[in-house]
């Protein structure tokens, strides 16, 4: 109706008291009032999933990167233990050669397993797949029992590795702290 009535005014057509326009063509916006006990959330800049926090998403970024260093140690060890009969290709081999790197091997596996495991769960974790928090927080306090364990064991031989030590202990801290950060995790 409007334009009608616009087109008819510029050609002549309608008489002059016609209105432009005939009413209102937005509506008033609505707004609801606004709650008096509610409090603004913080909302920071950041990267981290809500569901986790900066100090969650943190630890489970620990693990993950933890386990992708296991896993690659593991497959370092898992191939040096398959190998070791071929070192000694050149000279007289020892009577039990076949089962030198069966330790070797079988620990090599272990640690893969390990390894899968921490990454899988920090990587559920952080895609928000339900239940996968008491997982992922098992998994981290495994580790860090584990990573434990090593660094006693290697305190006990009079020639200790220093650098060897001071990266077990560094992951059994890594891990451990990890686990109690993702257990006191809000839900």
């Amino acid at each position: 109706m409007a334009a009608r009535t616009a087109l008819g005014r510029v050609y002549g057509g309608a008489p002059r008291r016609a209105p432009v326009q005939s009413g209102a063509v937005v509506n008033p916006k609505v707004t609801k009032p606004v709650a008096r006990n509610v409090v603004p959330r913080h909302r920071g800049h950041s990267l981290a999933p809500e569901h986790l926090g900066e100090r969650g998403a943190a630890a489970a970024l620990v693990t993950a990167i933890g386990g992708m260093a296991i896993f690659i140690a593991a497959l370092a060890m898992t191939v040096t233990g398959l190998t070791l009969p071929s070192r000694f290709a050149g000279s007289d081999p020892p009577p039990n050669v076949g089962q030198l790197g069966l330790p070797q091997v079988a620990g090599g596996i272990g640690l893969l397993v390990v390894g899968i495991l921490m990454v899988g769960s920090s990587l559920a974790l952080l895609g928000g797949l339900t239940r996968s928090r008491p997982f992922a927080v098992a998994i981290s306090a495994i580790s860090a029992l584990l990573a434990l364990a090593g660094f006693v064991l290697l305190l006990v031989p009079t020639r200790r590795d220093a650098v060897l030590l001071s990266a077990v202990g560094v992951a059994a801290l890594a891990f451990g702290g990890a686990a109690v950060i993702l257990a006191r995790l809000r839900r």
